[in-house]
């Protein structure tokens, strides 16, 4: 099963690859316009992301500069999560040393910053290098590191992978009962989290530990509780295709020709209607090795010759691809070849009317004086004509741009303003006498956090301008949940701690379809409001779930709520700011800043509320199985 979805995601990535190239020609182009550092980077940074699965090579290149980049501009943080993505890439071709090379200096980082989330990750990804190198001393050492961080953190969901990755070592190890042990505790937490995707992944690994251990009663078992479960999702035909072949090769491994050969032909069944046909291939791939281990060669060669048809095409449509991609390169260079060639033909061109024009000008100038002076006459007039045609539009431009720039710096005041607050607060108090030495490093380390998070701030900010002023579009991509809620929630948490709130995070849904720094920006915005208008010693509740085929991410405070008609005058952005329970002061854009961002991403802002009891603000998001 873990090769069928393996290629299945290859196949994806590379219809979104065509889906987004056009993506990359705008990135590439506002590469060389962009003089900015910290935009560059993120620029290199989504070009990585995009070339990360289909071309491993170029992503590292591009990897490489943002490190660059976050070393120039001293972002830790960015330099930390490029070197991250590069071990990544090197990890696909193959090149182990250098991905623990990489793993390595971003672990260096993210202890350093004392970041324990993105730290056990690391851990868990060295783990998985050495487990490719079948060094398992190494493998479990970097499991234990990653499990006493994830205990202390108390994340449920971190550790229901680390406990899948576990089992699966063991599981490679055909240490079979240490493998079953730790997929059960993984199954077991998936189940208490009620994470669906992970309960389905923990029952297929179960089922294929079992299938490799010889047990096929107990692997077919756990195959057919996957099927209930996607019967009760609704599931897309590609995931019933690969259950069903794994289903297909236990019958297969126990003997069963009949049922075998069954499982296997509902898979082709779903394989077809999805059109997918790498799981079409492995199908036929499985029905010949059954048909040749019964001696059943007729049979054989008829699903080898199916298996290379399909693996033969495969790879002709791979080679026509790359004829195609060299046939664009080709006609795109030539073309500008061509507009080179035409500006210097239109230079000629227009040099050449400008001297017919002077001398008709002195021709009609000898033949008669009367004339020329109406001539030059009717020539300023239209000449007036045309400058006052070009003077409205120019007006019309700066008044347009002038709008964006009324805009962002009131947005940026929006969200700059409560960090400085708090900034002035901090060094307030260091100030004072009566403060202990460790009281003043406590709130020294304070003000340097609250410095990176506006900073961090800042940046987000600055890609919503440059979408309002170049009008550009944000990569829709699947991006992950519950890093948005925490660095939302990271970045409120000074203006929390100030008022003695607590943030409570039910995070079921971990991953939609949008922009990582747009939903980020929208949580913040909201979380930062959930604040300002929520009582002293009070708490704040985060609830991420999907509902039929959108992800909602909620946030409910116990705050002074609103009335109907101030809900209104939200949504239609035509509300003055109002001060916190403790006179914090805004701009009054922030629900605007975020229905404007939800927009861009097909995003949306539903607010509920009750004066007095509180408010719920929605951020709704396509899913990713939408």
């Amino acid at each position: 099963m873990i090769k069928i979805i393996l290629v299945f995601v290859v196949c994806l990535n590379s219809v979104t690859a065509k889906a987004q190239s056009k993506q990359v020609d705008s990135l590439l182009k506002l590469l060389d316009k962009e003089k900015v550092d910290s935009n560059r980077l993120k620029i290199y940074r989504n070009l990585g992301d995009f070339y990360m699965d289909n071309n491993p090579g170029k992503a590292i290149e591009y990897f490489n500069n943002a490190v660059d980049l976050s070393k120039k501009t001293n972002n830790n943080k960015q330099l930390a999560n490029n070197c991250y993505s590069i071990a990544f890439c090197f990890r696909n071709t193959g090149d182990y040393s250098k991905s623990v090379e990489y793993y390595l200096k971003a672990v260096r980082i993210y202890e350093a910053d004392k970041d324990y989330r993105r730290l056990a990750n690391a851990y868990m990804s060295l783990a998985i290098v050495y487990s490719y190198n079948k060094d398992f001393k190494n493998a479990s050492s970097y499991h234990n590191r990653a499990k006493e961080i994830i205990l202390i953190r108390k994340d449920s969901f971190q550790l229901c992978s680390l406990y899948t990755d576990i089992g699966t070592l063991f599981d490679q190890r055909k240490i079979y009962d240490s493998a079953n042990k730790y997929q059960q505790q993984a199954y077991d937490l998936a189940v208490a989290i009620k994470g669906e995707q992970m309960v389905i992944d923990c029952l297929s690994n179960i089922g294929l530990t079992y299938k490799h251990e010889g047990k096929t009663k107990e692997a077919l078992t756990n195959f057919k509780k996957v099927l209930l479960v996607f019967q009760q999702q609704q599931t897309e035909p590609d995931r019933y295709a690969a259950v069903y072949n794994n289903i297909g090769s236990t019958y297969a491994q126990e003997g069963d020709k009949t049922l075998a050969v069954e499982a296997f032909n509902k898979s082709l069944a779903y394989a077809f209607t999805s059109q997918n046909p790498y799981i079409e291939m492995e199908n036929y791939n499985n029905l010949s090795d059954l048909f040749r281990k019964t001696a059943d060669f007729k049979n054989q060669a008829f699903y080898l010759k199916k298996y290379y048809n399909i693996k033969d095409s495969l790879f002709s449509a791979d080679k026509k691809n790359q004829l195609t991609q060299l046939e664009a390169d080709y006609n795109i260079e030539k073309k500008n070849t061509e507009i080179v060639k035409k500006e210097g033909e239109v230079q000629i061109e227009k040099k050449q009317k400008y001297l017919f024009f002077m001398l008709a000008l002195g021709a009609v100038f000898v033949l008669t004086l009367i004339t020329f002076f109406y001539n030059r006459i009717k020539n300023k007039n239209k000449l007036l004509s045309k400058q006052n045609v070009q003077i409205n539009n120019q007006k019309n431009e700066l008044q347009t741009l002038n709008s964006v720039k009324d805009r962002l710096f009131s947005i940026i005041s929006h969200d700059l303003r409560n960090p400085l607050v708090s900034l002035q607060s901090y060094f307030s108090l260091t100030d004072s006498a009566n403060l202990s030495e460790e009281k003043k490093l406590a709130y020294k380390n304070q003000t340097l956090k609250a410095v990176a998070q506006t900073t961090s701030l800042l940046d987000n900010l600055l890609v919503w301008a440059n979408l309002q002023i170049k009008e550009g579009n944000p990569q829709i991509k699947i991006v992950n949940i519950e890093e948005a809620v925490l660095d939302a929630v990271d970045n409120v948490n000074t203006q929390a701690i100030q008022k003695t709130i607590f943030f409570n995070k039910n995070i079921h849904a971990t991953s939609a379809l949008g922009d990582q720094n747009i939903i980020t920006i929208a949580i913040r915005n909201l979380l930062t409001n959930a604040v300002k208008y929520s009582n002293e010693n009070s708490s704040i509740d985060i609830d991420c779930f999907q509902k039929d085929k959108e992800v909602l991410i909620e946030i409910t405070d116990k705050g002074i709520g609103m009335d109907i008609k101030k809900i209104q005058e939200l949504m239609s952005n035509n509300v003055k700011t109002t001060v916190g329970t403790l006179g914090e002061k805004g701009t009054g854009l922030g629900i605007f800043l975020v229905k404007e961002l939800l927009q861009k991403i097909n995003g949306e802002l539903l607010i509920k509320s009750v004066v007095g009891e509180g408010s719920v603000l929605t951020i709704k998001l396509p899913a990713v199985n939408s």
